[in-house]
């Protein structure tokens, strides 16, 4: 009975594994056609500047960042705000009860003084105390948020939305460092756009490893650290192939917390974020397209193919193991709260087939894993493992994955994702981590997301732990 049951499901396993790489190579071939469009479509970053900035139609957009104890990066990050090249826009900063010196350090770093200020509470937050702005008026466009103690990052970005008084605003980290040229990339997309755009995404890429000078990422390196280094390998892909190719049929999986922009009439009908969710971004958009499909609206959801932000990974196990803990138990939200857009064509393509992608491929797989490796040890003792086939199926998904991480790194190469290339022993670093990482990353990423599932399952409180940064190098 058992050896019947194991032969079925090795079968599954084996189908399973066939349709994960038939839907990848689909994606690779969508990526590469939302990628030929945006190139005929997109003209270069000197060409839209030059349209953009005197144009009166260019919008205005709020960019908001919640911080909470980030008193390392606090002052690089908002220098690197500050940098950015776009006609109007606004730096709402969200002090969430730091008990470090963030708070201390922005007001004399930027000459901060509290200010009357008429706040509309559009959408759910924690009491907001003072809003300060800079006597100086090189910091004009800064405006400092300090709240009461919300306990995750949605709410402080609330607090943002709250405060913020442009038609779009853009959520980042405060730890991001965003390129100068980033607000008019994503804004060309929504000016162009037949239809109206309520989201925008960007790539991200990390910064550990890079060199900052004067609030810019000047150089750009994979990252040295053992982590961070797989975790950019992971975002290639993300980005390159699999936002990028949902982007091409309207169905983007998630517009990123660390980098996004939004719609903010839109954000607030559909409630802005949710406080109690650990996976805020991907709610936000969910709600957002529920709202237009419930009331008949078209839209669109746009994807930046060429670096906008860059972003500090975590550079240890434990904060490694925060992150993807607290993502898989995001995800399992998702999957309780907005059970009615999966496998539901009632809402286009996002309900109809990427939710169940998500679902099938993304949400279950750590389970399957786990089914699988107890299965594998347990007909190990057994003797009942034909060890030929299964080196067969796993050679062929360990050469399918070496040909991912090529493809990505063969797009980079080609569409310049950056303004300037990696040196060669950076895309070396890459390749070497692509033949390692099944065996010390993957295993790691699996473990965490069974752990996040299963404090989700006994509904153990959750909190917003930012990860430990280290900061960045200088010049």
């Amino acid at each position: 009975m058992w050896v019947l049951f194991y032969q079925i499901f090795c079968y599954l396993v084996f189908s399973y594994s066939i349709l994960l790489m038939a839907s990848y190579a689909l994606l690779v071939l969508m990526s590469r056609q939302a990628q030929n469009q945006l190139d005929i479509n997109v003209p270069d970053d000197e060409t839209i500047k030059y349209m953009m900035q005197g144009s009166p139609l260019t919008p205005a957009v709020s960019i908001i960042a919640p911080a909470f104890n980030e008193e390392v990066t606090i002052i690089d990050n908002v220098n690197s705000l500050l940098k950015i090249d776009y006609p109007d826009y606004e730096i709402v900063i969200v002090n969430d009860a730091s008990t470090d010196r963030t708070m201390e350090l922005l007001i004399n770093e930027y000459s901060l003084v509290e200010v009357p200020y008429d706040i509309a509470m559009r959408v759910p937050s924690k009491p907001i105390k003072r809003v300060l702005k800079s006597t100086d008026e090189r910091y004009s466009k800064i405006i400092v948020v300090d709240k009461e103690h919300g306990g995750r990052k949605a709410d402080g970005s609330n607090a943002g939305i709250n405060v913020c008084s442009n038609k779009y605003f853009v959520c980042t980290d405060v730890d991001c460092i965003i390129e100068p040229m980033a607000l008019y990339r994503m804004m060309w997309l929504v000016i162009n756009s037949h239809k109206p755009v309520i989201g925008v995404g960007a790539t991200m890429l990390m910064s550990n490893g890079c060199i900052v000078e004067d609030g810019r990422v000047t150089e750009a390196h994979v990252p040295n650290a053992v982590f961070p280094m797989f975790q950019q390998l992971e975002y290639l892909r993300s980005f390159f192939i699999g936002k990028l190719g949902w982007s091409r049929i309207n169905a983007l999986p998630n517009i990123s917390g660390g980098f996004g922009l939004f719609d903010t009439d839109i954000a607030v009908k559909s409630g802005g974020y949710d406080t109690t969710s650990m996976a805020e971004d991907v709610d936000l958009m969910l709600r957002m397209v529920t709202y237009m499909n419930n009331n008949g609206f078209e839209y669109q959801l746009a994807q930046v193919p060429k670096v906008c932000c860059w972003t500090e990974g975590p550079s240890n196990l434990k904060s490694l193991s925060r992150q993807r803990t607290r993502w898989a138990r995001g995800l399992f939200e998702i999957v309780v709260n907005h059970s009615k857009l999966f496998f539901n064509p009632s809402y286009g393509v996002i309900g109809g087939i990427m939710l169940p992608y998500i679902f099938i491929f993304e949400f279950i797989a750590p389970i399957l894993e786990l089914l699988g490796m107890i299965f594998l040890i347990y007909f190990t003792v057994k003797g009942g493992v034909n060890w030929n086939t299964s080196t067969i199926v796993f050679g062929m998904i360990y050469s399918f994955s070496l040909f991912m991480t090529s493809f990505v790194i063969l797009s980079d190469v080609k569409t310049k994702a950056v303004d300037w290339k990696y040196k060669r022993v950076s895309y070396l670093k890459l390749v070497f981590a692509s033949f390692i990482e099944p065996f010390m990353y993957h295993p790691i990423v699996t473990y965490c997301s069974l752990v996040g599932y299963w404090r989700y399952i006994r509904n153990k409180a959750a909190v917003w732990t930012p990860i430990q940064r280290t900061g960045v190098k200088k010049k």
